[in-house]
């Protein structure tokens, strides 16, 4: 089938989706269906409320007293609930699939608890992360744990039908906005890990340096070089060759360390030129830089424009299209608001042929670095999918990124970014080698890179010499802007794509605006193509057609960020204790007591409120090792790690994180004897 720029793109056409009335992730999980094709009906309590066109666009609005209620219910094929604040009270048919998103799950011993997004950024760590080193901990001006929840939500949902289809039965999910911000937390849980401290770093990376915020003459500029070759590059730039390989700077670990020394030099420097200018020298050495944007300004961001990101609704509202773009087809919809009672056409067709449930059959290729498409995959390798990653000879660049494991020297971050993959060292500038890669290809359904673009092109692997071979194969590519873009070629970082997102000027710490300390940007690149993929299959299963996707970091954190586009100041405070800080959604004095005295007073008053824990507090949490969000798994080379279990909890075909990768010199005897290679070293 030949694609068509002006036909949509819609492969969940055929599913109906029951929204029920509650949590705000429920409608942002509904959205993201109904823009992929589904056809959503929304329970409403009342017609008028602010932010009901972002939370009905595309929607089919029904009235919680409607007596259809039950029979739509009975005909769907995904229920979505939030039962921990709207108790559900209809019945759900045995095939269909029933998706709770609650704030901490039904288990654990803080199940049940009511609390909202930015009570759980609290308890789960995530606040303790954002803000100045010497400030209080903060919340993030845009709900971004619930917005990444509901991005895996929708994702576990396409899993959960992918295994209904071929056994006919339904299961019911169990999404919890605290696995999912535990989740988020991975570039700290290394800190803690290693006996280090892991709390705000204000604009700067935990665990990279240089990577930070830098005053221009007439603004602010994120530059971020955490590489050894990009800080070679950006030294030349400042026209000082000679700092790259000083004792202090000439390693990652090295500059991690001395990152206060390091941010004085790079300020010093930046201080004497514009904003522009440190944009135009910094980014034509091809190193992660851009200015803060503010919220007004995304309207006129050249990128947002070129991609068509943002559409005005009928009553004003500015909404963000689905980040999920597919090659050939029309940008996605963001949908009209529908009359109550009124009905949308479901796309015909043809039936499913019988198969492997789950994702058991399907094989990826993993062509990517640092944490977008390695994010995605090991949630694919947890629903049961075979994850071949594709390393060059000197390895994912996260293999070197600090802390490094005592003994060994392999890194923390590497092991918690690559679960449930096989892998192989290629050398793509070689024939031989690739050679190897169009083998592993002609025997995929998937591809995913989250190269630099063009990168993977100049060397014969872009997606159209790639769909060109394999028409059926589902490809993805991640990238800072996109490869449709008015800045091809421009490369990102997390921070980078957060200044020009919207999402630094949301979150705002004594007037500078902040960067999110989990690293937002690079995580929901990361689920859109998790999400992507999902729904690529579903279309390539009932169409024989296969996907390109091309999805950039920007337009999913601008996506993210929109409810910080019309909603007013938020109503919890951090409140400073004699012994640490809580949450509270009222502001009262408690600094003279201790934080569980300040807890049991707000208790006592009604006022909901919540500990702020540190990542190391987190980490040793019961609610933590009740989720099973911390696990240790084996390599085949004979190690062990502790990983991070995936937030994704299907309770009858579980997401089950079994494995860390192997140190890069470790040949997979599978991949060896499918591929007919050279031994070249002995297994442990």
């Amino acid at each position: 089938m030949t694609s068509d720029p002006a036909r949509p793109y819609l492969p969940l056409a055929g599913l109906t989706v029951l929204e029920l009335s509650g949590r705000p992730e429920l409608a942002t999980c509904g959205s993201l269906l109904a823009s992929l094709g589904a056809q959503v009906y929304v329970v409403e309590d009342d017609l008028a409320y602010p932010g009901r066109s972002r939370r009905v666009a595309g929607k089919i609005p029904i009235r919680c007293e409607d007596d259809h209620i039950p029979r739509i219910a009975s005909e769907s094929d995904v229920i979505l609930s939030s039962p921990d604040v709207e108790p559900m009270t209809i019945a759900v048919p045995e095939t269909a699939i029933l998706c709770d998103i609650t704030a901490y799950g039904a288990t654990g011993p803080l199940a049940g608890r009511t609390d909202s997004e930015a009570l759980v950024q609290a308890v789960a760590g995530v606040a303790d992360t954002t803000g100045r080193p010497d400030g209080a901990p903060c919340l993030s001006g845009a709900p971004f744990v619930g917005m990444e929840t509901a991005v895996y939500a929708a994702s576990a949902i396409l899993a959960a039908i992918r295994h209904r289809d071929t056994s006919g039965r339904g299961q019911r999910i169990d999404m919890a906005l605290y696995d999912v911000a535990v989740n988020a937390l991975l570039t700290f849980l290394p800190l803690v890990f290693t006996g280090r401290p892991a709390s705000r770093a204000g604009n700067r990376h935990p665990t990279l340096a240089p990577w930070n915020a830098y005053r221009g003459q007439d603004g602010w500029v994120l530059i971020c070089a955490p590489t050894n070759d990009q800080w070679q590059r950006l030294c030349e730039v400042m026209r000082q060759p000679e700092l790259a390989f000083k004792p202090a700077f000439a390693t990652t670990t090295a500059r991690f360390e001395n990152s206060a020394k390091l941010d004085r030099v790079i300020a010093e420097w930046t201080g004497r030129h514009d904003v522009a200018g440190i944009v135009n020298l910094v980014g034509a050495a091809g190193i992660p830089c851009g200015p803060i944007h503010s919220l007004e300004s995304l309207l006129s961001d050249p990128n947002l424009l070129h991609r068509d990101t943002l559409v005005q609704a009928e009553d004003g509202a500015l909404l963000v299209r689905n980040p999920i773009r597919a090659i050939g087809h029309a940008a996605p919809s963001v949908g009209k608001v529908l009359a109550p009672g009124g009905a949308t056409s479901a796309a015909s067709v043809p039936p499913i042929d019988p198969r492997t449930p789950a994702l058991s059959d399907i094989r990826i290729i993993e062509i990517g670095m640092n944490t977008v498409a390695p994010l995605a995959c090991r949630q694919l390798g947890a629903l049961g999918a075979e994850v071949i990653k594709v390393e060059p000879p000197t390895g994912d660049s996260n293999r070197a990124n600090t802390p490094l494991r005592a003994g060994d020297g392999q890194s923390y971050v590497f092991a918690l970014s690559n679960t449930d993959k096989r892998g192989i060292v290629l050398d793509l500038r070689q024939p031989e080698d690739a050679a190897i890669l169009w083998r592993l290809i002609d025997s995929a359904d998937v591809v995913i890179e989250n190269l630099k673009p063009g990168s993977l092109a100049r060397l014969g692997f872009g997606a159209k010499a790639i769909r060109t071979r394999k028409p059926s194969i589902v490809h993805c590519s991640v990238s800072g802007f996109g490869q449709d873009s008015a800045w091809p070629g421009r490369p990102a970082l997390d921070t980078v794509v957060q200044a020009l997102s919207g999402a630094m000027a949301a979150t705002t710490v004594d007037g500078m605006p902040t960067k999110i300390g989990i690293s937002i940007s690079d995580q929901l690149g990361g689920q859109f193509g998790l999400l992507g993929i999902l729904a690529a299959l579903r279309h390539r299963d009932r169409t024989g057609e296969g996907v390109a996707m091309d999805i950039a970091m920007q337009d999913c954190t601008v996506w993210a960020t929109q409810a910080a586009f019309d909603s007013g100041p938020s109503t919890t405070r951090i409140l400073p204790c004699r012994d640490g800080w809580i949450a509270a959604e009222s502001v009262i004095d408690v600094s003279a007591m201790g934080r569980d005295e300040a807890l049991k007073l707000c208790s006592k008053r009604g006022i909901p409120a919540a500990p702020v824990l540190t990542v190391s507090e987190v980490e040793a949490a019961s609610q933590t090792a009740a989720r099973g969000l911390l696990v240790d798994v084996p390599t085949h080379d004979g190690s062990s790690w502790k990983v991070l279990g995936s937030p994704l909890k299907l309770m009858s075909t579980p997401a089950r994180t079994k494995l860390a990768m192997p140190r890069l010199d470790w040949v997979d005897p599978g991949l060896r004897s499918e591929l007919n290679l050279a031994p070249v070293r002995a297994e442990v």
